[in-house]
């Protein structure tokens, strides 16, 4: 009868401990995940505006100078090209790419796209797509994570946005290494926990040995 109480006793504490610690692992791993693209996203947008001070001029988007105007980009692009980024679309207020270094996609317009419109409030916004290959041949990644930055003028007025692709390798290995960093180590805790405590129920309800004299009933 002990013995069928004890097994009862260590499922149900284990199914309650598998309960909290796959409710606490998602848990923490939602939050470490925002953490790691918010800072990621932070980075990005101040990285794009340090370096954008000669797109900061109205005329630029106007395509008077389109000679001018492709050079302005592309050099603007290959001062800020690395692993981590490999494309930009360049959009004006309208929401029309102006220049990217993918040419199909210039002259094309985003109004269905959210985060583009959001960036237009002056706010960088964040978001995730699957990539066409052909468009990046030197890109073998799943997945491209896109960052969208405002730029303004001398007078604080929004001339553009610049829409960045990078390959979202760098986020998943970053949000993976903090996980198994934080997370990881708690859970084999309760694990290692619930181990001494079917250790501790196994002697608490082991049948006690008779004393010399003592009457079993």
């Amino acid at each position: 009868m002990k013995k069928d109480l004890f097994k009862s006793v260590v499922i149900v504490f284990g199914l309650l401990l598998f309960v909290v610690v796959a409710l606490w692992v998602y848990s923490r791993y939602s939050e470490i995940r925002t953490a790691v693209m918010e800072k990621k996203k932070a980075e990005t947008v101040g990285f794009v505006k340090s370096r954008a001070s000669a797109l900061a001029v109205p005329e630029i988007f106007t395509a008077g100078d389109v000679h001018r105007q492709r050079h302005l980009f592309q050099s603007f692009f290959d001062a800020i090209r690395s692993p981590e980024l490999i494309g930009i679309k360049i959009l004006d207020r309208n929401l029309v790419v102006v220049w990217s270094n993918i040419s199909e996609l210039a002259g094309r317009r985003s109004v269905e796209n959210r985060a583009a419109r959001e960036a237009l409030a002056g706010a960088g916004e964040f978001g995730n797509e699957q990539p066409i290959h052909t468009r990046f041949p030197e890109s073998r990644f799943d997945e491209l994570s896109q960052t969208y930055v405002p730029i303004f003028d001398a007078q604080g007025g929004l001339v553009g946005v610049v829409e960045v692709f990078q390959p979202s390798r760098w986020l998943q290995e970053e949000i993976r290494s903090q996980f198994q960093n934080t997370a990881l180590p708690v859970g084999a805790f309760m694990l290692i926990g619930y181990g001494a405590l079917v250790i501790l129920l196994r002697i608490l309800m082991a049948p006690k040995s008779l004393g010399v004299g003592e009457n079993p009933i």
